[in-house]
């Protein structure tokens, strides 16, 4: 019963205050008049002024005054003759429909062939309009050495509300949050910049997609999407699927490895986006004697013997090897080519002069 009572005092005063708007006044047909209403909040539907003591021989029309679409809210209800008068709305008051034509609510109800009564009714801003980005989602790329507290992205939200309180945005992200991208006001476009908090790194995460939120002070929001596709930098060497390689060919000969392990030779650009190609060369071969036995197809890593090597003379030889980035030669990666000669008959056995035996039937 308590709480019927209160909500019955509520509403009684929430009449009271739209009554209070409603002015009752009378029109000067001889020096005019302008009168003040009073203030209501957006939104308000009813009657606007009551005129009374209107004399028979007075006809009253409703015009603008200094508001170009003010008179699309409202009509005077009045016949010719008739004592009164009553203007009212037709449709609810929308400040941000009204202010950029005046700062109220202006009309006046005029005499013909007499003055202007003019009237003005301040309509105030109530919290009816969300913020709205500008679009759904906002995409753009990020590079993998982009520095940190780069601007990657900036987002806007409009709140149409008319007072600077009611449409004032703040801004958030949504979880999951990605730890690498922070959103911070910026108040010279009144815009949300979406930054890089901590380095990217194209061969973690190749794209990040989250939410921001835009909300005003009476919790009316919006949301938008970001998507940042991360882009390679070029700032990785190559290098080669191993450091170590087992190969084999037979003494005396010459041309391709007999076999190659763990896998054929192959180097990349580390940087996997970019992927610019590589030229191979050999730098250094140990023994130094044999660094003319070997030539390194310089666009395949296949490694060729030019020089037949003897078993006798070495059982291995070591191929150091070089992959450079063609379009920059201080990019570079090394590795081994480990070179097993394999041993083939070619001497024939030779006899001790020195020892000889006998056996005699």
């Amino acid at each position: 019963m308590a709480l019927f009572c209160v909500l019955v005092i509520l509403a009684c005063l929430h009449v009271d205050s739209v009554r209070s708007a409603i002015g009752s006044t009378e029109v000067n047909c001889g020096s005019g008049s302008n009168v003040a209403l009073g203030r209501v909040e957006e939104g308000f539907e009813g009657d606007i002024e009551i005129i009374t003591n209107i004399s028979p021989d007075v006809r009253l029309v409703l015009e603008p005054y200094r508001c170009s679409i003010c008179l699309q809210y409202l009509e005077l209800v009045y016949s010719d003759g008739d004592s009164t008068a009553t203007v009212r709305t037709i449709k609810p008051l929308d400040l941000e429909e009204i202010k950029p034509s005046a700062d109220a609510l202006y009309y006046s109800v005029s005499c013909v062939r007499g003055a202007k009564n003019i009237r003005s009714l301040y309509v105030l801003d109530i919290n009816d309009n969300p913020p709205i980005f500008q679009t759904n989602s906002y995409t753009g790329t990020v590079s993998d050495g982009t520095p940190v507290g780069w601007v990657c992205q900036r987002v806007k939200a409009i709140d149409k509300d008319a007072t600077t309180e009611n449409k004032r945005v703040t801004y958030s992200m949504l979880p999951p949050v990605p730890e690498h991208f922070g959103v911070r006001y910026n108040p010279q476009y009144d815009a949300a910049d979406i930054e890089l908090i901590k380095p990217v790194n194209y061969n973690d995460v190749k794209k990040y997609v989250f939410m921001v939120e835009a909300k005003d002070i009476g919790g009316l929001r919006d949301t938008t999407t970001i998507t940042l596709t991360i882009e390679d930098f070029d700032n990785l060497n190559p290098y080669f699927d191993h450091c170590l390689y087992k190969a084999s060919i037979e003494e005396n000969q010459v041309g391709l490895f007999s076999d190659i392990t763990p896998e054929p030779i192959k180097a990349q650009d580390g940087d996997t986006g970019i992927n610019e190609p590589v030229v191979y060369s050999i730098t250094s071969v140990i023994p130094n004697e044999y660094q003319n036995s070997f030539e390194i197809d310089r666009n395949t890593g296949v490694i060729s013997v030019t020089a037949a090597l003897d078993r006798e003379q070495t059982g291995q030889i070591a191929v150091v090897i070089q992959a450079t980035q063609q379009n920059d030669a201080s990019k570079t990666a090394d590795a081994v080519v480990l070179v097993t000669i394999v041993d083939v008959t070619d001497n024939p056995p030779k006899i001790d002069q020195g020892v000889h035996s006998s056996h005699l039937a």
